[in-house]
């Protein structure tokens, strides 16, 4: 994936509690996705998913699969 602007004041919990919050709703927020996971580097991305299973005790990567299909998909890891 590639990674934009990264911000400077990172931190993965706070990114976790975001995506599962895109996850929440009836409709998933892809475009809340996209601007967390889409504006961080591989490194920055698996500490999402450390914290994220920390948090949630659930895989990111199985989250995102059940949440999203097609190309969106594969795209988001």
């Amino acid at each position: 994936m590639a990674t934009l602007l990264a911000p400077e004041d990172f931190s993965p919990g706070e990114d976790a509690m975001a995506l599962n919050k895109a996850f929440e709703d009836w409709v998933t927020d892809g475009k809340a996705i996209i601007w967390i996971l889409g504006h961080r580097n591989a490194g920055r991305r698996k500490q999402i998913r450390l914290a994220y299973q920390e948090i949630y005790l659930e895989d990111l990567n199985k989250k995102l699969k059940s949440e999203l299909s097609g190309d969106f998909e594969c795209a988001s890891y």
